[in-house]
C-alpha cells in the first residue's frame, strides 16, 4: 500500500470516528435510535467521499475509459444525497423533532435516490463503452485493408521489373488509404472486404506479372473503384 492510500485510509478512518465522537456528545436528549441512525448516515455520507479509494471508480488502464464519462453523473447525485441527507438530519433533530420511523423512512428514500443515481451512471459508463467499441470494430475494416496494402507494398519490394504504371498506381492507393473514414455502415464493411480480397488476389498473382498481366489489370482497376465507392461513405 502506498503512502497517498495510506494517508487517505488515516483520514477516512479518524474522519469516521471524529464524526461519531461529535455526535455522541453533542448527543443531548436524542433517541438511542435516532443517534444511531444519525451515526450510520454520517459514515454514510463520509464514506462516500473516498469511494475511489474504497473501491476504485476509473481504471486508467481501461482505454475505453468508459468510467470517467459517468464521473459526472456520479457526483451530482453524491453531492445531492449528501446536502439531503445533512438537510434532514438538521431539519428532524433540531427543528420539527421527527420520530425515528419517520427520519428512518426519509432516510431511506434519499439513499434509494442515490442508488439510481449510481445505476444512472453505470448506464452512462455502459453507453461510453458501447461507442468506444463500435468505433473500434469500425476502424478494424480499416485497419484491415491498410495491412492488405502493406503486405502487397512488401511483395512488390521483393520483386523486380514491375511496370512502373503499375507500382505508381498501387502507391497512390496506398497513400490514398488514409482518406477512409472509418464507419458504421454495412455497405462500407462489404466494400472493406472487397478491397482485402482484391488486394490479396493482386498480390497472389503477382509472382508471375507477366502471365497474370491481364488478371493483376482488372483487379487494379476493380481495387480502384471499390475505394472511390469505400471513399465516399462517412460515419454517421
Amino acid at each position: 500500500m502506498d503512502t497517498k492510500k495510506i494517508l487517505s485510509w488515516i483520514a477516512l478512518l479518524g474522519g469516521e470516528a471524529v464524526i461519531i465522537a461529535a455526535l455522541i456528545l453533542f448527543a443531548g436528549s436524542l433517541d438511542s435510535n435516532i443517534l444511531a441512525l444519525n451515526i450510520v448516515v454520517s459514515f454514510i455520507l463520509y464514506s462516500l467521499f473516498f469511494i475511489d479509494i474504497l473501491a476504485p471508480w476509473v481504471d486508467f488502464d481501461d482505454k475505453s475509459q468508459e468510467k470517467i464519462g459517468s464521473l459526472g453523473v456520479r457526483w451530482f447525485f453524491t453531492l445531492t444525497y449528501a446536502v439531503a441527507a445533512v438537510a434532514a438530519m438538521l431539519a428532524c433533530n433540531w427543528i420539527f423533532d421527527c420520530s425515528f420511523a419517520l427520519q428512518a423512512i426519509i432516510h431511506c428514500v434519499l439513499a434509494l435516490l442515490l442508488i439510481l443515481g449510481f445505476a444512472a451512471a453505470l448506464h452512462s459508463s455502459d453507453k461510453v463503452r458501447q461507442v468506444y467499441r463500435q468505433e473500434t470494430f469500425n476502424r478494424s475494416g480499416v485497419a484491415e485493408v491498410k495491412k492488405a496494402m502493406r503486405n502487397l507494398q512488401d511483395k512488390m519490394n521483393d520483386l523486380s521489373g514491375l511496370p512502373e504504371n503499375f507500382t505508381s498506381r498501387v502507391a497512390a492507393l496506398e497513400e490514398n488509404l488514409r482518406f477512409i473514414s472509418p464507419a458504421e455502415n454495412a455497405e462500407a464493411s462489404s466494400l472493406e472486404r472487397q478491397l482485402v480480397a482484391t488486394i490479396s488476389d493482386i498480390s497472389a498473382a503477382l509472382s508471375d506479372f507477366s502471365m497474370n498481366e491481364e488478371r493483376i489489370e482488372g483487379n487494379l482497376k476493380k481495387l480502384e473503384r471499390i475505394y472511390q465507392n469505400r471513399k465516399n461513405i462517412y460515419s454517421h
